[in-house]
């Protein structure tokens, strides 16, 4: 492969791809030749996909109440950084990456718009429609025509596993978003040679590790991805440390800097793996090797069938035909279809074969056919429309397997609510969880109208997190940010000095509901029941509350009802 570029002066010598990545290729000022800059394109495929995104979350989230609990959580923290009180930058939490949250914060600045489920399409359908920027601009890199170009956004911003993700809230859109602006970035470096590229695809990684700690795995593939590219190119050593400290020096930092918080605040440097929601030291089911290998293959087979072929085509170009970064990304393919099984092997996830993995999948098999296309030259609209073909006929085949497949989070709901047309309010998935959340707005609706005094209300915020986010006013909580652990422990033992309500959930989670079980069930003698509904209970505390008493009345009861049936 050569490259050109533009001629400092008449005359001057033409310089191949091969020589500019040899000893010079990064010198400061040499501009390589590139696609010229359309900042309008980017901002109209930005604008379109924001409001088609956000417009089918409203319908699907706000009308069909297919919204994922996770989302929810992820926004009363947001909002707690804002309107707790007290207000800190703590309510972020450790299980989550931390970006994930921070990312979104900004739209829960107004109460009320962030008590309403308006928000939650909004917190992802900004970053799915950043990352078809990005897909389009490597289109335009690959010299596809401009019909073929909408052909393939419109083809993979309809496919229902990503529609889903990117119109549901979930945060794994926003981790991959800057995954694929990195591979982009990679892309547009391996096409010019320009050196700017490779520092941006550091600071993508170092904003997608803390998004998203899955990233880390694409880092450390393409970290030696570039290291090979210059090696092979002819780079002399010190360019190839120098350009891949470069790009990694960001990601690094700032997961040292994750690793140091966890350490002083938990004592644990790595909790942020060992504690994340996504890992798990005990996965509810174990796999054979042959079930694994089964389940990977109905993953991609259902989730991103592309890849089946997309993979081997990069593969082949790498190797016959010797093109370095087909090869790679090659690798990094792989890689995605291969990490859900290595999940369950280290125990890193609790839903390790889950149809969201397919998403990478999807993802890097579309970067890969897009460089296909690239590398076809005079082929690329041949290649293009191939991959046209293969994301259209990939939409109905992904909507029926997302009824059955066996590992899902609300996949099925979802198909039933585009099927039905049809609320999902009460509906179950295959997981056997309840969708809908009328309970929460009924509970924070009643609290809204009935409680004034901050800090009145001890509660569990772990597991009642939507009911306080759609209060919009979390202010109104003593909740476990507030004053830490300790000091909310003790207003849990004794409420009366600190609070005038529990608010307890009917989960086996609740803390507070393991120390009141009877209140959380309205059968308290002493905690008169307020407001109830299928979820949730929020109960008075008296004056002259004493839980001693309590649990004397609950052991007696248990000693009295022995006894009667005793023979």
């Amino acid at each position: 492969m050569s490259l050109t570029v533009e001629p400092a002066s008449p005359g001057a010598a033409v310089v191949t791809h091969r020589e500019r990545l040899s000893g010079i290729v990064q010198s400061v000022g040499r501009r390589p030749v590139d696609v010229p800059r359309r900042p309008w394109e980017s901002l109209l495929v930005f604008a379109l996909f924001s409001l088609a995104y956000a417009w089918f979350g409203y319908w699907l989230v706000v009308q069909q109440h297919v919204v994922g609990f996770e989302s929810l959580d992820r926004l009363n923290r947001a909002l707690m950084i804002w309107h707790n009180d007290p207000a800190k930058l703590s309510a972020l939490g450790f299980d989550y990456p931390p970006l994930a949250t921070l990312l979104v914060s900004p739209l829960t600045l107004v109460p009320a718009l962030a008590r309403s489920l308006v928000i939650v399409p909004l917190t992802s359908a900004f970053f799915a429609a950043f990352m078809m920027v990005v897909v389009n601009t490597m289109l335009r890199r690959a010299t596809v025509a401009a019909p073929l170009r909408v052909a393939v956004l419109v083809s993979l911003g309809a496919n229902p596993l990503l529609a889903l993700y990117a119109a549901g809230g979930a945060r794994h859109i926003i981790w991959m978003c800057f995954v694929v602006t990195a591979l982009g970035a990679l892309f547009a470096w391996y096409a010019t040679a320009d050196i700017r590229f490779v520092m941006i695809a550091g600071l993508a990684y170092s904003v997608a590790a803390l998004a998203g700690y899955s990233s880390l795995l694409w880092f450390l593939v393409s970290a030696v991805l570039i290291g090979a590219v210059l090696a092979r190119m002819g780079a002399d050593g010190t360019e190839v440390e120098g350009t891949t400290i470069g790009f990694a020096a960001p990601t690094v930092y700032v997961i040292a800097l994750w690793t140091v918080f966890n350490l002083l605040l938990l004592g644990n440097p790595v909790a942020w793996i060992t504690s994340a929601s996504d890992a798990s030291t005990a996965l509810t089911e174990s796999f054979t090797f042959v079930e694994l290998a089964r389940y990977t293959g109905e993953l991609v087979l259902f989730g991103a069938p592309i890849a089946i072929v997309v993979l081997p085509a990069l593969v082949f170009a790498g190797l016959a035909r010797a093109n370095t970064f087909a090869l790679w990304l090659g690798v990094l393919l792989a890689v995605a279809v291969l990490s859900p099984g290595f999940a369950v092997v280290l125990g890193l996830s609790d839903s390790p074969m889950a149809m969201r993995n397919a998403l990478p999948v999807l993802l890097l098999a579309c970067v890969g056919a897009i460089w296909l296309a690239r590398s076809a030259a005079s082929g690329a609209t041949l290649v293009s429309a191939l991959l046209v073909v293969g994301l259209v006929l990939s939409i109905p085949w992904t909507f029926q397997a997302m009824k059955t497949y066996k590992y899902q989070n609300l996949e099925s709901v979802f198909a039933a609510a585009i099927s039905t047309r049809a609320s999902q309010e009460g509906a179950r998935t295959l997981g056997d969880q309840v969708v809908g959340v009328v309970d929460e707005q009924a509970m924070a609706a009643f609290i809204r109208d009935n409680v004034q005094r901050t800090g009145s209300i001890l509660t569990d915020n772990a597991q009642t997190y939507a009911v306080m986010l759609f209060t919009g006013r979390p202010d109104l909580f003593f909740d476990r940010v507030d004053a830490s652990d300790g000091p909310w422990q003790e207003a849990a033992a004794d409420p009366v000095a600190h609070v005038d309500y529990l608010l307890l959930s009917t989960g086996d989670a609740d803390l507070l509901t393991e120390r009141y079980p009877e209140a959380a069930q309205g059968e308290d003698v002493q905690l008169t029941s307020v407001y109830r509904t299928e979820r949730y209970t929020l109960v008075a505390v008296p004056p002259g509350f004493r839980p001693e008493a309590t649990e004397s009345a609950e052991s007696a009861e248990t000693t009295e009802t022995a006894e009667s049936q005793a023979p």
